[in-house]
This record gives C-alpha cells, sequence and structure tokens, in this order.
C-alpha cells in the first residue's frame, strides 16, 4: 500500500486591533451601565428608606440648600413627606421666602414636591406645585425685578440670577389658583392684577415648555392663554440665563382691549401706539437671544385707532382682520400680510392682499437688497395711508404727489441699493384700473412737459435698470401730458400700446408701437418714438431745460379716421402761442375732420420748426360740415358787429410747420342761406409772430343775402350804414380779401368787389328801385366805390358814381357815402314809384318826362338827398299856380342837409329840408329825425310872393305866406289829401301815431292873400285871410265880398267829422254856390262836420232871409237811434220881421234802400204872410194874414234840397185876416186857384163882383198830408166876407197839377157861419160833414155851389157840378157844365 499525504491544519486568523479595541469599550460600557444601575437602586433605597421617614429632620439642611439655590433666606413652617409608588412626595407648609431685612417678602402657604433620584442629584424637585399663591411683583424705576419684594434680578457681581438659575432647572413648576399683582414703576403704567392664574413650566437639560392661562380685570377682557418653547445654547452654563434662550411664544386672546396692551408693551420701541381697539388677538414671537426677533399676529379688531409714529396721523380702523408678520434678523428684515383686511371710520377699504417684503442690508457678500411681492394691492388705500405709515418725508411727498388708484393683481420686484436709487432692480407684474397723477416741470415755462399721468389703465409691465417693456390699455379713463396741451387732460374711450424702453447711460430711448385710441374728439393710431438730445451734458441755454437732454427729440407719426373739428384746438400743442390756440377754438366752431394724417420729427423744443433744417411738423385733414368764424367775437371790441360765419363747410385743414392753411373751402354763410362760397381759402402763415389771418372769398348769390353780410358785419360801420335799409334782388358775385391781425384785430384790412350783373335795388324804403343795376363795387376797409354804373330809375336810364369819402371830424363820424346820378324821369315812373308816397300820387297830374341830376350823402346813417331839374318836357295838371305845359320850364330844387351841430357826438340829429318851385314857391323845414319818422321843429311856406317879400319862420311850426290871384283850396285839399294817400286824415283820427308825423309840415300860422277863393263848394272875392292851427283845429278871420267874420274849423278825426264854428256879420250865396254846396253834400253826408252858426244877415240866392241860427251834429251809428249814422239839426231858426221858422231834424239813411233822407219839424209863425212871400219872391199872391204853418216834413237827399217827388208829411194851418190876390203861375198859381180868382171867368155865377180882386177871408185852416209829392186834404176851410169856401182833394207838388172839389156857400147866415164855425175833422172828410149839415139844413144845400177843379196849375180847368142832376140820376153821375 501506496502512503497517503494530509494538509497541515488551517488555523483561525488573530483579531484585527480595531476589533479588540472595540471590545475593550464594550467591557467598559457594560461596567459602566451596572454600575449606574448599582447607584440608582443604592439611591432608590437610601431615599424611600431613610430620607423620606426622617425628612422633618432635613428641614433645616433643606432651608439652608433652598437658600443657596434662590439666593434668599427661606424657611419652612412644616415638611411632611410620603414614599407611595416610585417618586416620594414632600408637602411643605407655610414656606417663607425672606429680604435682605429678614422680613418675609413672600408666603407659599402650600407647596407640593416631588423627589427623584436624578433630582436629588440636582438638589432639586422633580415636580413643584404651588397653589393659591399671592405673589406681587414689581419692576423699579431701575429695571429691577421684585418678586414680594425679592430683588430677582442678575446680580451685579455675577451677573445671573440665582433663584432664576434654581427655577429654570427644576423638572416641573406648576401653579395653581394663584394671585399675581404686576407693579411696573418703570413705565409708570397703572397696577395690573391678575387672577385664577394657572400656569405650568417643565425644563430639561436645554429645553423650557411654559404655559400661563391668567384672567385679567373685565376692563382689559377675558381670560388668556401665554405658551412659550425656548431652547438655551449648548454651551450655557446658567439654566437661568434667558437672555441666550431662542424660541417661540404663542399668545391667545379671546377677547382683548389692546390699548391696555400697550401701557405694559415695549411697543413705543416700535413706533407702534395702540390707542384703542378690541376684539381676538393670536400672537407669534419668535425670540432669539432673549429678544423678539419676529411677530405673526392674527387679528380680528374692531374700532382700532393705532399710531405708527409718533409724527403720524393716527389710523382710526372700524374693522381690521387678517394676519401680519415681522421678523428682524442679523442681515436684515421680513415683512408680510395675509389675507389682511380693514376699513378705515373714513370709508376706506382694504379689500385683502397679500404682501411680502424680504430686505438685507449691505455685508461682506453682498450689497443692499429687497425682495417685494404682492397681490391685491389697492394703490388708493395705500396712498391714503401712506401718511400714517413710517415714511421718509420724500416718500411720503412721492406718494402724494402720485396720487396712485388701482389694484396691483400680481408685483414681483427686486432691486439692490436703496429704494430711491438702487444699483439694479426688475419688476414685473400687472396693475388693473392704474391711475396716477400728473405732475408738472418745475420750470416757469408752461410749455414744459412735465411728468404725464394716467387714468383707467391696465399694465403688464416688466422693466429693468437697462429698459423694459409694458403692455398699455386704458378704457374709459384719461391721459395726462402737462407742459403738452393748454388742456392736459386728454380723455380717452379706448388706447392701446405695447410700450418698449431702452436706457444707457443718461440715454433713453422710448417707442410706443401700435398705438390705437379712440375718444368723443378723434379716432386714430400712431407709431411714437422719443429719446433724449444725444448733445452732451453742459450747463443750460438761455431759457431752456437745466438738462440738454430733455425735452428729447419725438418722432410721431399717425393718422386719424375721424375727428370732430371743433376739437382741433384741444390738440395744439403749447409751444404755439395762446393767440393762436385761442383763435383756432374760436374760429373753428363745428365740423367733421377725416382722412387726418400728422407727423412730428424733431427736437421737441423746436417745435413746431419754423426752420426746416430743425425738424418737420405737418397735419392735414379733410373738413366737412364745417363752420368757421374767421374773426371771433372775442377779437373784436365789446360791442361790435360780428364778422358772418362760413357754415357748412367742406375743404382742406393744414397745418405746415409754423402755418395754419385751409385750402379749397366750399359751403355757405352762415344766416345769409342765398349766399353760397365757391371758394374760400385761409392762411395763417406765421402762427408763432404776429399772428394774422389771411382770407380770401369767393361768393355768389343773392344780393339781398349780400347786403345782409355788409349790414351785419364791421362793413357796415365801414360804410357808415349806408345800406342799412337797403333791399335788393337778383344774384351777383363777391370776391373779398381779408386780413386780420389776431392781436391787432382793429387794425384789419379788407379789399373785394361786387360785380352786379342786372339787379334790383333799393337803397332805402322810401327811395325809388333802381332796377337793372349793372356795374361793379369795389370794397376796401376804408370804404367802396362805384363808377359808371348804369340803371333803370323813375321810367329812365341813370348813370351813376359814388361811394365812401373822408370827413374832417374830431368826434363825428370819419367818413361818409355819396352817391350822383344824372339821367331822366318819367311821369309813369314816377306814379309807379309808390315809395316816393306823396311824389309819387302827385305824378297822377303829370305826363312826359324831364332831366334830372341828383346827389345823395350818406352821414351817420342818414341820407341827404338832392334832386334839381327844369320839369321842361313834363306837363303838370296841378291846380294854379303849379299848372303847365310840357314846353314850359319850371325849375324845381329839392334839398336835405343835416346840420353840422347836430353832427357831434351825443347832439339830436337834425336836417334843413329845402324845396323851390322856380318863382313860384318856397319851403323850408327844420327838422328832427332823432325819432322814428322826421318830425318838422319850424318852418315857413311862401307862394306867389312879391320880390324881396318872405315868409319868417316863428320859433315852433310853419308858417305860410300865400298871395296869389286865385287859389283853389279845395282843389288844392282834393290832390293833397289823393297825394298823401289818406296820410292827412289817418293822422286827424288817431293823433298819436306815426303818420301824425306829417301834420307837422302844415302851416300853423298862416296868411292868404286872393282875389279869387274857392273853399268848401263856394268862391270868395277878394279874399283875406288870417288863420292859425292849433292841432287839428283852425281859427281864421276872414274877409271877403261875400261874407265877414270869425270862424273855427275842427278838421274830422277821431272825436267825431269834424266842426265848423262860426259868427258871422254878414254871409251871402249865391244859387251857383248854393246848388255846389248841396251837391257837395249830397257826395259825402257823412264828412259833413257839425255846425254851430250864426249869421246876423244871411242872402241865399239873392233872398234875404235875416239871421240864421243853425246848430247841428253829425253822430255815429252807435249814437243814433235808428242804428245808422245821421246829421242830426238840433236848431234851425231863421228871424225875419214877418215870420220866425223854428225847426229841428236829421239827415240819416233810410232803411232798407240805404239812401240818405232828410226830415224835419217845424213851426213857422207868420206876423204878415203877404209881406213874407214878397220876401220869397212870391209877390201880390196874399195880402196879410198871420197864423202859424206846423208840421213835420221829409225827403230824399240834403236838408238844403227838396226832393219834390220824394216829399212826405203832414202839417197843419191856420192862417187869419187875408185876402188871396191875383196869382202868377206856379206855387202863387196854386194859391190863386184856393183864391177862387179864376172862377168869374169860367162860371156864370153871380159872384164876379166878389171874387175878382181876390178872395178875402177871415181865416184858412186846415190839415194837409204829403205823400211821393202830393199834397192831400179833406177838410180845407176859408171863411170870408160873403161866403165860406170848403175844400178836399189833392196836388202834386211835383207835376203842378191839382184834383179839388170846392164846395161854395155864397150866402152868410146863421147857417153858414155854424158851417164854417166848426173845424172838420178830417177822418169824417167833407162829403160827410157836408151831408149832415145839408140833413140839418135844406135850404142851404140849395143856395150852395160845388166845383171841381183840375188840370195844371197853370192852366186849371173847373167844372161847376149839377147837384140836383146828380140827385135825379139813378146811377149817381155827376151832370156837369163846364165853362
Amino acid at each position: 500500500m501506496e502512503p497517503t499525504l494530509t494538509s497541515p491544519p488551517v488555523l483561525p486568523a488573530l483579531p484585527s486591533r480595531r476589533l479588540r479595541w472595540i471590545a475593550v469599550a464594550l467591557r467598559g460600557l457594560l461596567w459602566l451601565v451596572a454600575s449606574a444601575w448599582l447607584l440608582f437602586g443604592l439611591s432608590w433605597l437610601v431615599l424611600h428608606g431613610w430620607i423620606v421617614p426622617r425628612i422633618a429632620e432635613f428641614r433645616p439642611r433643606l432651608e439652608a440648600q433652598a437658600s443657596r439655590a434662590l439666593g434668599v433666606p427661606v424657611r419652612i413652617g412644616q415638611i411632611t413627606g410620603r414614599s407611595e409608588g416610585a417618586i416620594p412626595s414632600f408637602e411643605l407648609h407655610d414656606v417663607s421666602l425672606l429680604d435682605a431685612q429678614g422680613r418675609e417678602a413672600v408666603r407659599l402657604p402650600h407647596i407640593l414636591g416631588a423627589l427623584s433620584p436624578s433630582s436629588l442629584w440636582g438638589l432639586g424637585f422633580e415636580q413643584l406645585v404651588i397653589e393659591r399663591p399671592e405673589v406681587d411683583i414689581r419692576r423699579a424705576v431701575d429695571g429691577k425685578i421684585f418678586v414680594g419684594g425679592l430683588d430677582v434680578s442678575k446680580d451685579s457681581d455675577t451677573g445671573h440670577s440665582a433663584m432664576a438659575d434654581w427655577l429654570f432647572s427644576q423638572t416641573e413648576f406648576i401653579v395653581r389658583g394663584g394671585t399675581v399683582r404686576w407693579t411696573d414703576e418703570m413705565r409708570q403704567a397703572p397696577p395690573l392684577a391678575l387672577s385664577q392664574v394657572d400656569g405650568v413650566m417643565r425644563n430639561g437639560h436645554r429645553r423650557h415648555l411654559m404655559r400661563l392661562d391668567a384672567t385679567p380685570p373685565p376692563e382689559w377682557g377675558e381670560r388668556f392663554s401665554l405658551r412659550g418653547i425656548f431652547r438655551q445654547p449648548l454651551l450655557s452654563r446658567r439654566t437661568g440665563d434667558f437672555a441666550a434662550w431662542t424660541g417661540q411664544v404663542y399668545g391667545d386672546f379671546s377677547h382683548v382691549d389692546v390699548s391696555r396692551i400697550q401701557r405694559h408693551a415695549s411697543l413705543e420701541s416700535l413706533g407702534l401706539a395702540l390707542n384703542r381697539g378690541q376684539g381676538a388677538l393670536r400672537a407669534w414671537l419668535e425670540v432669539g437671544k432673549g429678544k423678539v426677533t419676529g411677530a405673526l399676529v392674527d387679528v380680528a379688531l374692531r374700532d382700532v385707532d393705532a399710531r405708527l409714529g409718533s409724527r403720524l396721523e393716527p389710523l382710526a380702523f372700524e374693522s381690521l382682520a387678517g394676519r401680519m408678520g415681522a421678523s428682524q434678523h442679523a442681515g436684515g428684515f421680513d415683512v408680510s400680510t395675509e389675507g389682511l383686511q380693514f376699513r378705515l371710520q373714513d370709508g376706506l377699504q382694504w379689500p385683502g392682499g397679500n404682501l411680502a417684503l424680504a430686505h438685507t442690508r449691505a455685508s461682506r457678500r453682498g450689497p443692499e437688497q429687497t425682495i417685494l411681492k404682492a397681490d391685491r394691492l389697492d394703490l388708493a388705500a395705500l396712498a391714503r395711508i401712506a401718511s400714517r405709515l413710517p415714511l421718509d418725508n420724500a416718500a411720503q411727498a412721492l406718494v402724494a404727489s402720485f396720487a396712485p388708484r388701482g389694484l396691483v393683481e400680481t408685483l414681483d420686484a427686486r432691486w439692490q441699493g436703496p429704494l430711491d436709487s438702487p444699483s439694479t432692480f426688475a419688476v414685473k407684474g400687472r396693475v388693473a384700473g392704474l391711475s396716477v397723477a400728473a405732475l408738472p416741470a418745475a420750470s416757469a415755462l408752461p410749455d414744459t412737459p412735465g411728468r404725464p399721468g394716467v387714468s383707467g389703465a391696465t399694465v403688464d409691465f416688466n422693466l429693468t435698470q437697462d429698459g423694459g417693456q409694458a403692455s398699455v390699455k386704458i378704457a374709459k379713463g384719461a391721459l395726462e401730458v402737462p407742459g403738452i396741451f393748454e388742456d392736459s387732460k386728454l380723455a380717452l374711450d379706448r388706447l392701446s400700446t405695447e410700450a418698449q424702453w431702452k436706457l444707457s447711460g443718461e440715454k433713453i430711448d422710448l417707442q410706443l408701437r401700435d398705438v390705437q385710441f379712440a375718444n368723443a374728439d378723434a379716432q386714430g393710431q400712431a407709431q411714437v418714438r422719443w429719446r433724449t438730445d444725444d448733445r452732451a451734458a453742459g450747463p443750460p441755454e438761455a431759457g431752456g431745460s437745466p438738462d440738454r437732454r430733455f425735452p428729447g427729440i419725438l418722432d410721431l407719426q399717425g393718422s386719424l379716421s375721424r375727428g370732430d373739428g371743433s376739437r382741433v384746438h384741444r390738440y395744439l400743442p403749447l409751444v404755439l402761442g395762446d393767440d393762436v390756440r385761442h383763435y383756432v377754438r374760436d374760429a373753428v366752431l363745428k365740423g367733421q375732420v377725416s382722412d387726418v394724417k400728422f407727423k412730428v420729427s424733431g427736437p421737441v423744443e423746436y417745435l413746431p420748426f419754423a426752420d426746416p433744417a430743425q425738424g418737420d411738423f405737418q397735419v392735414s385733414a379733410k373738413v366737412k360740415n364745417g363752420h368757421f368764424v374767421y374773426v371771433p367775437k372775442a377779437l373784436q371790441p365789446p360791442g361790435a358787429a360780428p364778422w358772418p360765419a362760413l357754415t357748412e363747410l367742406n375743404g382742406e385743414l393744414l397745418f405746415s410747420r409754423a402755418s395754419l392753411d385751409v385750402k379749397g373751402a366750399s359751403g355757405k354763410v352762415a344766416g345769409l342761406p342765398g349766399l353760397q362760397l365757391v371758394k374760400g381759402e385761409a392762411r395763417i402763415a406765421d402762427l408763432e409772430h404776429q399772428a394774422t389771418v389771411e382770407v380770401a372769398l369767393d361768393i355768389k348769390g343773392a344780393l339781398s343775402d349780400a347786403l345782409g353780410f355788409v349790414n351785419t358785419s364791421p362793413v357796415g360801420e365801414m360804410t357808415e350804414r349806408a345800406l342799412a335799409s337797403a333791399t335788393a334782388g337778383g344774384a351777383a358775385d363777391y370776391r373779398f380779401r381779408l386780413r386780420l391781425p389776431i392781436n391787432e384785430i382793429d387794425k384789419s384790412t379788407v379789399e373785394g368787389s361786387v360785380t352786379l350783373p342786372g339787379n334790383d335795388v333799393k337803397f332805402v324804403p322810401e327811395a325809388p328801385l333802381l332796377a337793372q343795376l349793372k356795374g361793379v363795387v369795389n370794397v376796401t376797409d376804408q370804404g367802396f366805390t362805384v363808377a359808371g354804373a348804369q340803371a333803370r330809375l323813375l321810367g329812365g336810364d341813370v348813370r351813376i358814381d359814388g361811394g365812401t369819402r373822408p370827413l374832417a371830424s374830431a368826434t363825428g363820424p370819419k367818413t361818409s357815402v355819396a352817391f350822383r346820378a344824372q339821367g331822366a324821369v318819367t311821369a309813369e315812373g314816377l306814379r309807379q314809384a309808390k315809395e316816393l308816397g306823396l311824389a309819387s300820387r302827385v305824378a297822377e297830374h303829370a305826363s312826359g318826362s324831364t332831366a334830372y341830376t341828383a346827389s345823395i350823402l350818406f352821414r351817420r346813417g342818414v341820407p341827404e338827398v338832392m334832386v334839381s331839374s327844369s320839369l321842361q318836357g313834363m306837363a303838370l295838371s296841378l291846380p294854379p299856380p303849379l299848372a303847365k305845359t310840357a314846353e314850359a320850364a319850371l325849375p324845381i330844387r329839392f334839398e336835405n342837409v343835416l346840420l353840422t351841430g347836430s353832427m357831434e357826438a351825443g347832439q339830436a340829429l337834425q336836417d334843413q329840408l329845402l324845396v323851390s318851385i322856380g318863382r313860384v314857391a318856397a319851403i323850408s323845414y327844420l327838422r328832427d329825425l332823432s325819432g322814428q319818422e322826421a318830425r318838422v321843429i319850424r318852418g315857413s311856406i311862401g307862394v306867389g310872393l312879391d320880390a324881396g317879400e318872405a315868409t319868417p319862420a316863428p320859433e315852433s311850426g310853419v308858417g305860410a305866406n300865400i298871395n296869389l290871384a286865385r287859389v283853389d283850396l279845395d282843389a288844392w285839399e282834393k290832390v293833397l289829401n289823393d297825394a298823401s294817400g289818406g296820410v292827412m286824415a289817418q293822422a286827424a283820427a288817431s293823433p298819436s301815431t306815426g303818420p301824425a308825423a306829417a301834420m307837422s309840415y302844415l302851416p300853423n300860422v298862416m296868411a292868404i292873400r286872393a282875389r279869387e277863393l274857392k273853399v268848401q263848394g263856394r268862391s270868395l272875392n277878394h279874399v283875406v285871410v288870417g288863420a292859425s292851427r292849433e292841432g287839428l283845429n283852425w281859427r281864421a278871420n276872414l274877409n271877403a265880398a261875400e261874407l265877414d267874420g270869425y270862424m273855427e274849423f275842427r278838421q274830422p278825426g277821431a272825436q267825431g267829422a269834424g266842426r265848423v264854428y262860426a259868427r258871422l256879420s254878414r254871409l251871402s250865396l249865391a244859387a251857383s254856390e248854393a246848388s255846389e254846396v248841396e251837391a257837395i253834400l249830397d257826395e259825402q253826408p257823412a264828412s259833413i262836420p257839425a255846425l254851430d252858426i250864426v249869421v246876423e244877415d244871411l242872402e241865399l240866392r239873392g233872398k234875404k232871409l235875416g239871421r240864421v241860427e243853425i246848430d247841428a251834429v253829425n253822430r255815429g251809428a252807435t249814437a243814433a237811434e235808428s242804428g245808422v249814422r245821421e246829421w242830426r239839426l238840433n236848431k234851425f231858426n231863421v228871424i225875419l220881421p214877418e215870420a220866425m221858422l223854428t225847426a229841428t231834424g236829421n239827415w240819416a239813411a233810410a232803411l232798407p234802400a240805404g239812401r240818405r233822407r232828410s226830415a224835419m219839424n217845424f213851426r213857422l209863425d207868420i206876423a204878415d204872410s203877404g209881406e213874407l212871400l214878397k220876401r220869397l219872391g212870391m209877390n201880390g199872391v196874399i195880402r196879410r194874414g198871420k197864423g202859424t204853418l206846423e208840421g213835420q216834413i221829409d225827403w230824399m237827399g240834403s236838408p238844403l234840397s227838396l226832393d219834390y217827388p220824394s216829399l212826405g208829411g203832414e202839417f197843419h194851418v191856420n192862417v187869419a185876416s187875408g185876402q188871396f190876390m191875383k196869382a202868377d203861375p206856379g206855387i202863387a198859381k196854386l194859391l190863386g186857384v184856393l183864391s177862387l180868382q179864376s172862377l168869374p171867368r169860367r162860371l156864370t155865377l153871380d159872384f164876379r163882383d166878389v171874387f175878382s180882386e181876390g178872395f178875402a177871408f177871415d181865416f184858412v185852416r186846415g190839415d194837409v198830408t204829403i205823400r211821393q209829392g202830393v199834397a192831400h186834404t179833406n177838410n180845407l176851410q176859408m171863411s170870408g166876407v160873403n161866403a165860406a169856401v170848403l175844400m178836399e182833394g189833392r196836388a202834386s207838388i211835383a207835376d203842378e197839377t191839382q184834383n179839388l172839389k170846392v164846395v161854395v156857400v155864397p150866402e152868410i147866415n146863421a147857417g153858414t157861419a155854424s158851417l164854417i164855425a166848426t173845424a172838420i175833422n178830417p177822418v169824417v172828410g167833407l162829403g160827410s160833414f157836408l151831408a149832415q149839415m145839408f140833413l140839418r139844413r135844406p135850404l142851404m144845400e140849395a143856395a150852395t155851389q160845388e166845383f171841381q177843379i183840375d188840370g195844371s196849375w197853370y192852366d186849371p180847368k173847373i167844372t161847376k157840378i149839377d147837384r140836383k142832376a146828380r140827385a135825379k140820376s139813378p146811377s149817381g153821375e155827376l151832370t156837369v157844365e163846364k165853362r
């Protein structure tokens, strides 16, 4: 067998050195733990077995140990111990702490302490419970703390408090039901007593936990709780050195009066004062090294009055809620808020927001740095409380100047360095509803741009120290740019832009891209770039900015889609003078602008770049419906007439550098719709220096409106109001060039022309029409001129030259207007010129034509007219002495001239009117022109005067002297009345009205001498009249061949148809004159004046009528009883030796025919009827006879003319003791028939010796009725010596025929006497009367003769009636025997 080799055995590895050391350490540690437990067991046995049972024996040693631990003497009244459980406990009663004088300072009735082995090693308690302690704690003025009189402050030698060290070394310290009274002498605060104080403090090796619950006095609030957690430094040797602690304190006050806390808290060191406030409060305080380094407070307070600085205004909160925090560290501080809301007493409300501010001071590691983050910040609220926040004056002034409003939705800001001059910064965020106030520049120059402001903006921004960008949107807001526009605030409906800016050293470059804007004035877009001037910094130029970079360089381009022309002035920069901007404001009152383009490029300080090398300023716009007042009222002197504005303008408006132009304008003239602006231009060449408006107007339109232009504008003053009353027809062309210095508007100049193609013009209403006027009127500010104008005037051609001319007057007008005319006038043309009034109507008596020359001069708006003509070629059919043939010459001249003295300012305007008609008449009037119508002051009229004879003018009124061979006043009255168009009658009817001024031209004193004078329808010969007039009343003494006496005449007027009062010694009216008077009365019965006439000796138609008295009035329809107009004769008396007639009557229209009827009631008392008929021209008809004739008659026609066919009435006749004589034909023949003188020749009767010489009668009586001119009677009785005659029948007065029945009873006896003794009743009649008589006296019937008389009065036919045959005739027919 082979041998086997075996391997050597493997030996275990030796332990390493590290393992050996570990094993040694573990064994040592095990022995230490075992030793510790051994010591613990021994200590526990000593504590329970030896110390606890004998604790009372240890009282002195315990007092000494406690005294050393607390630093004050301690006395224990009683001590007991109990060993229940693992940890024994002790009770101490009546524990006292003594002060330095050995007096009891603090007494603790009951203390419960628990010991443990560990506490024994520390000579303290495991747990110490103090029940119901009452402790007085006081802080002295020097800051020392005394508890019950014991000084518990730090020992000045050791620098610490033994009591504090012992207290904070106890494991657990509990107070139950205690009372603490705190007195702070250092703050001089009132004592504070806390009751029901429960506290607990647990102290570890380096950790301290505390809690205190207490009830303050009721005025402080409700029970509160304080809690704290603190840590000591790792190497701290003293547990009571709380100045080195760090930790946190928490306080919970469910209801507290914060003003009470202020009295005991060191808030003044923070600059905080809480004067008032109540509510809930929770606070967390961070403590570092014994000092408060931060705080976090939850508040829900009301009625808070806080002051954040002694010099700041208080903050009066109505409510305050939210969380606030602040902390301070070695590098800086932090401040934050969370959900903070408050409402101030003045209504300001903070809606709530969050803010965090972190500030780091400068250090070796870096510069000063601040971070601010916030959201929902109300800027307005911040600004309002800024004055109450602890900010420096500069910051507060800055906030006040900005007056910010809006809501910061987000904000993230970081900067390094101080806030007012950071070295770097970065800010981004969003602000809604932002409003920032503008700030004018500090410069005294008004056009220096200031800090802009904005309102209603929403801004998203991101900016740094090198620049930034922002998105800006404005809705219903405004942009304010002081120093740019006069009204710096621009209202905006909307604006949006993207802004970007760059900062490079001192250079600033700002761009606004895509600017879109709109407001009530305009809508448009723009691109804007602004940058600082690149010129080097240096001393300011004269009058310039201190910093040459400003106001910078602007590059602006944009356009408007719409605009309000009346607001253009609003956007003119202040670099344009006030006078220019205000001129545009007052001149452009209306209009819509479109297609607006604007461009500004260059240094702002050189705007508007009068020098093209400096920059460019251009604005162009199209204007529609514009209203342009090229001379604003504000530029004119007070009371000056305005220049008519241009309306409905369409054209182009252009600002080019320092000039303003309006080009290609068309439109109308305001207030003058008939004028059309064909082409208009306006220009201000230099807006900066002595701005002058140059206006060029080409106008077409109605000449009447052009006159309105002249009269309503200063041109009227320039032309002395010469065209103020002018009227015109037709159209014309007008060209005007005006140069209007804005600052010296009184130095304005006007040039222009008016081209008249053939217009109708009236210069004044009373002037005749200029028809087909052709010519050119050249107008300047000095006046106007007309040369060689042609027209038709008064039926003939006329050439007109004239214009304005200067006057050498110191105080009166400086210019006047004068025209010269040469032409011909026709009678027909004069008649058609109704505006000439008197002259036009006098032309009714003219025919033919004549040449004339005329001139008219306007001074003070009054025309001075001179017209002269020979009147050759024109015939006049006027009453003498103005009647002439066409071939005869009668030079006439009319002239009125203003008196020089009345031209002065303040004087009443007067003129002298002169009229001369050959050598026939000369008239002169001095007139007052100050009223609406000219009124004569005084004047004279001379007609037909001899050479050297004149008519002196009275002091007032008009005197007339007339000396003519024949004067027909009736004819002249008709001519003048027709010529005046009834003005005289109108003036008489209403003297107080305007036409009464025409009465002032009539003479007040008049002397007339004439060989023949015709007036009121009658002619007077060898007349001398001296008359005077007072108003409408004329008084005259007359002497003529036909009359002599005194007369007054009141012209017809409002008081009636006039009145004639006359007292004449004699008056003779021939037959022809009486007929003329009757004719006048028939033609114009309504105008018969009232009469009061007495004529001592009247002769009518050659018959002497003696004394005549007439009293008559003309009564209107309302006054008359019949309701129609009547002429009433109140008295008509004719007194003669033979008889006296008294009568009354009237003359009125008879209805329904309307023709006027005369009626008269009369009584004729006859003394001798034969002599009366002889006076009336019927001699030998009747001899003697007296009696009465009384009755009433009426007829159609005037009272002075009996109309037999219409005559009616009735009367009673009773005449006695007379005799009918042989009569001639006619009315006397009728009486002859009545006398029966022709009967002897006609009858074979035996009466010839009785009746041949007429019939003598004792009486004639009876009643006569007249109808339509036929007289009827049935009871006429005549009684004679030998017979009695009875008569009935009729007689036609108009036809002079009769049909009478005559009964003659020749024998006179008792029967006959009885026959005539009784008057016959006209109702019974003659036949019935005789029948009754004959029945009683048959013999009388046999003697009675009866006749029938008919035929004419000239040849009457007398037929005897056979009474017997008639009685026998069966038919009763008459048997007639004719002779």
